[in-house]
């Protein structure tokens, strides 16, 4: 056998191999149907507003509760019925995160009529919410993402070297998204997004200074309104995320909504 081809019999064996690692990995990670949500309903009814969170990686939806995002949510004086998902990477992983949360969460929120639906979670959870507002931007009214995890180091670095988003050549629009291309075209929309060229629900932004993640959220950070924009002190922690919301809650820009 020539040596090309022992070259190409090992890479195919390699290539196996990962494939069976990934396929176990996945196994590994459950992703149950339907998703599981905790609800956390509005003390006056209906309510005009639907918030869901989308946990970080790690963390089930009871964490916000523990964390006090119910309590601020319920106790801003506004109409909001409180939604988590327990969005485990194991949906992400699988490919079946936005499936799960159209069928299971969203769907039947339509169905009961609210005014409005919000997205809303920090790290993958601020990336899963925008990943759905991205497949279904007309069914979201706003999304706050805290400190989202936008892409690996080489993306997040494309961009900076180009001088950021505004500068960025966004590759052609993707039909639809892989698991090869769905940071570029995430990052794809929000550049067309923030030109005004898609649409998309109003997208707010959050993160500590200090926050390991602050390097690609400043990206998107700089292509957004000012407004939309809010920092704090603190690094990829709860206790900062808490005090983005509290910022958001006061904010101007939402100070006429779920009332």
């Amino acid at each position: 056998m020539s040596r090309l081809g022992i070259c190409v019999r090992v890479r195919t064996a390699f290539i196996g191999v990962v494939a069976a690692l990934q396929a176990n990995c996945a196994a590994l990670m459950p992703a149950p149907i339907p998703l599981r949500t905790v609800e956390y309903p509005s003390a006056q009814q209906p309510a005009k507003c639907l918030f869901v969170l989308l946990p970080g990686r790690g963390d089930p939806a009871e964490r916000f509760h523990d964390q006090g995002f119910v309590e601020d949510l319920q106790h801003s004086g506004r109409s909001i019925d409180i939604r988590a998902a327990d969005v485990t990477i194991g949906y992400y992983m699988k490919g079946t995160v936005l499936d799960r949360l159209e069928a299971d969460v969203i769907a039947p929120a339509k169905a009961r009529g609210y005014q409005e639906i919000w997205l809303m979670g920090p790290s993958m959870g601020g990336l899963g919410s925008l990943l759905y507002s991205h497949a279904h931007s007309a069914e979201i009214t706003g999304v706050l993402a805290i400190a989202p995890f936008l892409g690996d180091k080489d993306v997040i670095e494309e961009i900076a070297a180009a001088g950021g988003l505004k500068q960025w050549q966004a590759p052609p629009r993707a039909d639809a998204m892989s698991p090869d291309n769905y940071q570029r075209e995430l990052w794809r929309w929000l550049q067309a997004v923030t030109r005004g060229r898609e649409p998309a629900p109003a997208i707010f932004l959050g993160y500590g200074t200090s926050d390991r993640l602050s390097r690609a959220d400043s990206l998107l950070a700089d292509a957004l309104p000012a407004s939309h924009v809010l920092l704090t002190t603190g690094g990829h922690e709860w206790p900062a995320w808490r005090r983005v919301l509290a910022s958001f809650l006061q904010s101007p820009e939402f100070a006429t909504h779920c009332r």
